[in-house]
């Protein structure tokens, strides 16, 4: 009997807690392990709902989404269209290149509807940069 495969779904080690971080979206921080994406960062993907607490000496192993459509939570107001990058705490903000007291020009995505902050938003999966 084979086993499904989900090509957009990549498991990475978690040497951190990220209990409380379902669909915040994290970046590539070594061999194979992941962190929270910051406001001048291109994340990977976002972390599913099924995450937990990994310690330096215990890491464990968390899903990605990554590619087409991901859910992610959005840490201010998007409108539908626009791209999306993220804040300091890996949640989903509007790029403008103004967040964060610094310039936010990567964006990993497009809004598929309009969110407010808080909102768990749907995006296309679409890194980009944006030159200001």
């Amino acid at each position: 009997m084979s086993v499904p495969f989900d090509p957009y779904i990549l498991t990475r080690k978690c040497n951190e807690d990220l209990s409380s971080k379902e669909y915040h979206l994290v970046r590539p921080n070594g061999d194979d392990d992941i962190t929270l994406t910051g406001s001048t960062q291109l994340p990977i993907g976002a972390l599913t709902n099924d995450v937990g607490v990994g310690t330096a000496s215990d890491p464990i192993y968390v899903p990605v989404q990554v590619g087409q459509i991901i859910k992610v939570k959005c840490g201010g107001a998007i409108t539908a269209g626009n791209l999306a990058g993220s804040d300091a705490a890996g949640k989903a903000v509007q790029v403008d290149g103004a967040h964060g007291g610094g310039a936010n020009n990567h964006a990993f995505g497009i809004a598929l509807e309009t969110y407010a902050n808080g909102d768990i938003g749907a995006f296309l999966w679409a890194p980009s940069y944006l030159s200001t």
